[in-house]
This record gives structure tokens, C-alpha cells and sequence, in this order.
């Protein structure tokens, strides 16, 4: 007997005790990034798996994120200041970074993007000054499956300054066939 490959799943559920629905199974996008919304995050030091650079840490439940009760920060007077989460990308996809970032109004030297598993900037974009949060957006396309890095950070200006981070999330299409390989 021949076996022919599944290509549709049909899937049952019943809701609140009615009746069973059936209906082809669409592709879930896995996520690369996780707690993106530092939810999971329980004090105020920077823990897996988010990493620390500088002068970093967290706001829990201090009335200060953009969404939910938690945020990451980034603050200093001098030198490199950020967070950082290692993810493993696929080659040939195509990555859309986005967070909600704002700054005290003397940072002008803000970083957003993706680095290599070296920790050198592969897609990045630069931002300044940010009173509210604002959403910024970068997106990468790699050619090399590996580590990469997701960071917000910034060079402070030789004076206090700091950044606020939250709402952190890496989205791919679903369609996209490096990522989610069909039966053949």
C-alpha cells in the first residue's frame, strides 16, 4: 500500500460545549524571540534570556511599560548600554524586528537591529531623541543559518541618559517556505 503525504490536518475542537468545527490547519509562525514583553522577567536584574551590556535592567511592575506590567532599560552616562537576546535564524528568510522604544531626550546615539553571532551589526537603524514610546522597525534577511543577536541599545553622551525598551518581537511570514517546509 502507497502512503501519500498529509498536506491539510483537519483539526476538532469543541468551544464552551458546542458543536465540534472542523477546518484545514493553517501554518503557525514560530517565534525565534522570547518574552519579548518581559513579562517573565520577576526583578529588577536582566535575566535569561536577555542579556545585559553596560548598565541595563528591568522595571517590574513600576507603572513605566508600554505594555503589561514590565520593560527593559539601558542607562549610564558613558559608554555602550543595551540588551540583547541570542536567536537562531534561517537563511533565506526574511525577519522583521519591532519594539517600543523611548529615550531621555539627550540620546542621540541610539542602536536597534540585529547583530551576527560576533556581535557585528548585520541590519541595524539608528534613533535619537524618543519622549513617548515609539515603534521601530528593522528587518533582515540572512544568508547564513546560525546565532544572531537582537539588541536595543546606545552610546551614552557623557552625561545621565536612558532608554526604554518593550514590546520586543521578531515576525516572519508564514508562507515562507525556508521556514515552514512542506511534505514533498
Amino acid at each position: 500500500m502507497r502512503h501519500l503525504p498529509i498536506r491539510h490536518l483537519l483539526i476538532a475542537a469543541t468551544v464552551a460545549g458546542g458543536p465540534l468545527v472542523a477546518g484545514a490547519a493553517q501554518a503557525q509562525c514560530v517565534g525565534v524571540l522570547r518574552d519579548g514583553t518581559f513579562e517573565a522577567q520577576r526583578i529588577g536584574t536582566v535575566s535569561a534570556p536577555w542579556i545585559a551590556e553596560g548598565s541595563a535592567g528591568m522595571d517590574v511592575g513600576r507603572g513605566l511599560a508600554h505594555g503589561g506590567r514590565n520593560n527593559a532599560w539601558a542607562r549610564r552616562n558613558t559608554g555602550w548600554n543595551a540588551i540583547r537576546q541570542p536567536v537562531r535564524l534561517i537563511a533565506g528568510v526574511t525577519y522583521t524586528l519591532r519594539a517600543f522604544v523611548r529615550t531621555s531626550e539627550n540620546v542621540r546615539d541610539g542602536y536597534f537591529g540585529f547583530r551576527d553571532a560576533a556581535q557585528h551589526p548585520v541590519s541595524e537603524v539608528k534613533f535619537g531623541p524618543l519622549p513617548a514610546y515609539g515603534e521601530l522597525r528593522v528587518t533582515f534577511r540572512p544568508t547564513v543559518t546560525g546565532p544572531y543577536n537582537v539588541f536595543a541599545g546606545f552610546w551614552a553622551p557623557n552625561q545621565d541618559a536612558w532608554i526604554q525598551v518593550d514590546d520586543v518581537r521578531v515576525t516572519t511570514p508564514c508562507n515562507d517556505t525556508a521556514a515552514n517546509p512542506v511534505d514533498g
